[in-house]
């Protein structure tokens, strides 16, 4: 039954749809995004889960079901991707992708202004995409060319570079904030560039290029 899933137009498929829904879900409420100061949506000083922000975010819901959307098309991605690349890499790849998956629907689910829980499931989220990104990339790296040229693994390594730098950074800020479920926003004037909030947008940009580039080259 799983042998279904050996098939580069299903991954093509499921990653690209997987990406079309957070895209569009973005867009849509970014366009319509007004911040409590009135303030336009930018990445340069957002975080990408105040598109969500009921009460705040005018279209929160088309974020929320953009990534409740993506996250089982990225699962069954994954399941693909790690069934196609042979060895113990790719399968663990997989596992973390999975996770990487559910943990992205659920965002949706438990949006910003529900924090602790959004908190949660972002940061599980963040973890287990890291991993995800490293054991696919050294799965692509070691697998004899069957699949794809081994030079396809460097595409990840933009996205391992972000996924640790966010998650360094973070944990930098909190530490020093002894953030414990209270807010993640800056109280006003929000800086015009808040490094914290363009760095976990930096994962947005490099993850969904990873998958795209291993779609195109199957």
């Amino acid at each position: 039954m799983l042998s279904i899933f050996h098939s580069p137009f299903l991954f093509q498929l499921f990653a690209l749809t997987g990406a079309l829904f957070a895209i569009l879900g973005s867009l849509v409420s970014g366009f319509a995004y007004r911040g409590k100061d009135g303030e336009r949506y930018s990445i340069l000083n957002h975080f990408i889960s105040e598109l969500g922000d009921v009460g705040v975010s005018r279209s929160a819901w088309a974020f929320n079901w953009g990534l409740i959307l993506s996250g089982p098309f990225v699962l069954l991605a994954c399941i693909s991707l790690g069934l196609m690349i042979p060895g113990v890499w790719s399968k663990i790849g997989m596992i973390c992708g999975i996770v990487t998956a559910v943990c992205l629907s659920l965002v949706g689910i438990f949006p910003m202004n529900n924090l602790d829980p959004h908190r949660r499931v972002a940061m599980t989220y963040f973890r287990f995409g890291l991993s995800m990104v490293i054991f696919f990339t050294l799965a692509l790296a070691v697998q004899p060319g069957t699949v794809l040229p081994r030079l396809y693994s460097l595409a990840g390594l933009p996205a391992v570079l972000c996924f640790s730098s966010f998650l360094l950074y973070s944990s930098i800020v909190y530490r020093r904030q002894g953030v414990v479920g209270t807010s993640t926003v800056p109280p006003p004037p929000r800086p015009r560039f808040w490094g914290l909030a363009f760095s976990e947008w930096t994962i947005f940009l490099t993850l969904v290029p990873f998958f795209f580039v291993i779609a195109l080259g199957l």
